[in-house]
């Protein structure tokens, strides 16, 4: 009797050994698996973008929209530059949750990258906009288009709330808002806590044919990052 529980205790202690090994090979297999999918987009998205910079000079330029797989319901419109972070990120157009997925997203809402108004552009703290929460006042940053490179600076860092906050420019302006949820350190995601980084169009690039100044109403809510 005393054998036969000894071999049933050794055959349960095997099985879950077994068990914890195969879990184990499972959970490294999920995570090279996103890994690896996460590697394969952003060269389809470079492989966009360099596309889009490409045809820059041909006389329909900015009708085609490049998306990098036949499916994608996204496309990159720009690409964000820090060199003090050694950060490059192709923005995606719509800050839509399977845009985001793949990186920060364009608010279609606001003005068009590099153009008077207010551009917004949202994403995940705990990935592509985990650097906002490095950045400081007067920092530089370069928003490339097809058409240009801008350079802005960083003038203003702000927690809002965003059921409550609005985002207002004046069109006669040229403002950069990056947007991600707040705290960085969240266990718990879905808060309305959104952590905001303003930059203006840096004084040495000028700003040309200025609009009439009005104050329009961006979005009255800001996407959950």
């Amino acid at each position: 009797m005393h054998e036969l529980y000894h071999r049933y205790a050794r055959r349960v202690s095997t099985t879950i050994i077994i068990l914890l090994f195969g879990i184990g090979l499972w959970q490294l297999a999920a995570a090279g698996w996103i890994q690896g999918k996460s590697i394969i987009a952003q060269q389809l998205l470079n492989s966009s973008w360099n596309k889009t910079l490409s045809e820059k000079s041909s006389p329909d330029h900015g009708s085609t929209a490049h998306r990098p797989w036949p499916w994608a319901d996204t496309w990159p419109v720009a690409r964000l530059i820090m060199p003090q972070q050694q950060i490059e990120q192709i923005i995606l157009a719509g800050d839509s949750g399977s845009s985001l997925a793949f990186g920060p997203g364009l608010s279609l809402a606001g003005a068009m990258p590099n153009t008077p108004g207010l551009t917004l552009i949202s994403g995940h703290r705990d990935t592509h906009f985990e650097f906002l929460k490095d950045i400081q006042i007067n920092d530089l940053l370069y928003l490339e288009t097809a058409e240009k490179i801008e350079r802005y600076q960083v003038y203003h860092l702000q927690v809002v709330d965003s059921k409550s906050y609005k985002l207002q420019s004046s069109i006669d302006e040229q403002t950069l808002v990056l947007a991600t949820c707040y705290p960085f350190d969240a266990v718990t995601p879905g808060g309305t806590l959104r952590y905001l980084v303003f930059a203006n169009i840096h004084p040495a690039n000028g700003l040309k044919h200025r609009a009439q100044t009005r104050v329009v109403d961006i979005t009255g809510r800001l996407k959950d990052t």
